[in-house]
Formats: structure tokens, C-alpha cells, sequence
């Protein structure tokens, strides 16, 4: 038992709690009700969009919007009688967020999906806050940060797709402050091409000279991995410009890997899971279950 009340002691004193993000739609679909003052329609998700969703999930929707003062409204089909209800979301930074207030809330999502409806904005991603991670590492979790979120169609011949660039310093300057080596960057996209083209440049050494990046496409996304920090140091001074050809750039991700070290009895970093089945809170770490009692944890 000794061993389950430090263990449980190290958890409380060292992690960090922070929440896995799962994007589960991207496009840029226009909101409309009223046609003669916003081009749109209302917005049904697809099937399968909220497929496992549960209670105390968060929806987070990243709007663009088209007008002053739009007019946001998220929509489930409730009960028996499939009736359209008005869900109690937040706005704030351009990101429409909405926490399930129950599971049979979460059901009828999962099964139904979300009708979006308003007036004078685009709907550009759909991600679900996936559950809490518990990283057993004091100070070093590994999460992503949202630095920027827009639409931003992307191009460097006009003639083929309509676009520009994206300056990130013209954004905002401080946009990548404290990147260090090791760090993921992250451009989510929307709306590409075939043969789309994606490129990262940065103002290299004292010449500030435009240097393209080594970038991995992914789905949905292209990443590169900050490969020294002098890199680091220069793109958290100078921003990157984000280039190609034939996409829409969404949203800017930063990643902080996670660090080795050893904590409690184990000699390399763990992760644990933070769960509530039946009313009860648990610890699942290593596979191994931990009921949370008071002071300490016992083993199930």
C-alpha cells in the first residue's frame, strides 16, 4: 500500500493535465440563413463525424467570420422526436466550443450529428477534445498549442489556384516564441488540390535569406520538425512564411515533445490516463488500474 500512496503522491505533486485534440472534419462550409445578406446554408455534419463521442467531450469549431456581428448556432436532434435544440456554446478566438452535458446528449450526437445554422460565418475545422491525459512528468508535458487559426488560400501562381502567401511575423510577431529544437510545427489545410503544393520557408542566417523546410505531409496537415536551435531562434525572431501551391492554411499548431525522466520507481517517463466510470475517478497507468480514495490509490 506504501507503494500506491507515493505513487499517488508523485501523481498529484508533478503532472500536468492537459486535453488531446481529435480533428475530426475540415472544409469551409458558409453559414447562412438569410442568402440576401450572407452566400450560405445551414451545415449538417457527416455520418460518423461524432463517432464515440461521451459526456464532458468538448466540440471545438473554428469559425471565420463573413460579417459584422454573425450569428452562431449549433443544433443536435434531440429525443425521440428528433426535435432541432440550440446547444449552450462559447465563442472566443474565433473557435465555437460546446462541452456534452450528458451522455445521452453524446449519443444522439454520435448517431445524428450537429446541425450548424446562424448567420455571416465559414465553418473550418471540427476537433473533439478525445479525453484528459495525465503526462507522469513534472513540468515537461508533451501538447500541442494553437498559435493562429484563419483561412488563408495559398498560392504562388494565381493563374492556377486564386491565393497568396501567409507571413506569420505580419500576423503576429511573437507567434513562435520559445520554439526550441525538437518542437513540431504544424499546418493544418483545407480545400487542396490534386498535386497541392506545400512549403515552409524561414529567414535564414544574417542575410535573412528565404530557406524552404524539409516538411512531412500528413492527413490534413504538413509538419516539419525544428532541427537545431538556431533554427528555433530564428523563426521565433522572423515567423515563417507559409507557401506552395492550390490550399487553404487553417490553423497553426506548435508541439513540445515529451522528455525522459525518471519519476517515482520507474527509470523512464510514463503516461497515465484520468477516467470516470460509474461516478468513480481513475488512474490508468502502465495498464494498470488505480482507483483514487482520499489520500491515496488503490490497485484494481
Amino acid at each position: 500500500m506504501k507503494h500506491f500512496f507515493s505513487l499517488f503522491a508523485a501523481i498529484c505533486a508533478a503532472v500536468t493535465i492537459y486535453a488531446a485534440e481529435r480533428v475530426v472534419w475540415t472544409g469551409n462550409e458558409p453559414i447562412s440563413w438569410n442568402p440576401e445578406v450572407y452566400a450560405g446554408t445551414q451545415f449538417e455534419t457527416p455520418s460518423g463525424t461524432f463517432d464515440g463521442l461521451s459526456k464532458d467531450q468538448t466540440i471545438k469549431v473554428t469559425v471565420v467570420p463573413g460579417i459584422d456581428e454573425p450569428q452562431y448556432v449549433m443544433t443536435y436532434k434531440a429525443g425521440t422526436g428528433w426535435e432541432w435544440t440550440d446547444l449552450a456554446a462559447e465563442l472566443a478566438a474565433n473557435v465555437m466550443t460546446y462541452t456534452v452535458e450528458s451522455e445521452q446528449i453524446a449519443q444522439e450526437i454520435a448517431d445524428r450529428g450537429l446541425i450548424f445554422r446562424g448567420q455571416g460565418y465559414n465553418i473550418t475545422q471540427i476537433a473533439i477534445v478525445e479525453e484528459d491525459i495525465v503526462p507522469i512528468e513534472p513540468g515537461k508535458p508533451y501538447a500541442d498549442t494553437e498559435v493562429w487559426s484563419g483561412n488563408v488560400a495559398i498560392s504562388w501562381n494565381q493563374e492556377v489556384y486564386a491565393g497568396t502567401e501567409l507571413d506569420t511575423y505580419a500576423v503576429k510577431q511573437d507567434m513562435f516564441a520559445g520554439l526550441a529544437e525538437g518542437d513540431s510545427i504544424k499546418v493544418y489545410f483545407t480545400d487542396a488540390i490534386q498535386d497541392a503544393q506545400f512549403n515552409l520557408t524561414y529567414k535564414a542566417g544574417d542575410s535573412w535569406e528565404w530557406t524552404s523546410l524539409e516538411v512531412a505531409q500528413k492527413d490534413g496537415f504538413f509538419t516539419y520538425r525544428v532541427a537545431s536551435e538556431q533554427i528555433a531562434q530564428e523563426i521565433a525572431d522572423r515567423g515563417l512564411v507559409i507557401r506552395g501551391q492550390g490550399y487553404h492554411a487553417v490553423r497553426i499548431v506548435v508541439g513540445k515533445p515529451e522528455t525522459s525522466t525518471a519519476v517515482a520507481n520507474h527509470t523512464t517517463a510514463s503516461t497515465a490516463r484520468k477516467i470516470i466510470e460509474n461516478g468513480q475517478v481513475l488512474i490508468i497507468k502502465d495498464g494498470i488500474r488505480y482507483t483514487i480514495l482520499g489520500a491515496g490509490m488503490t490497485h484494481r
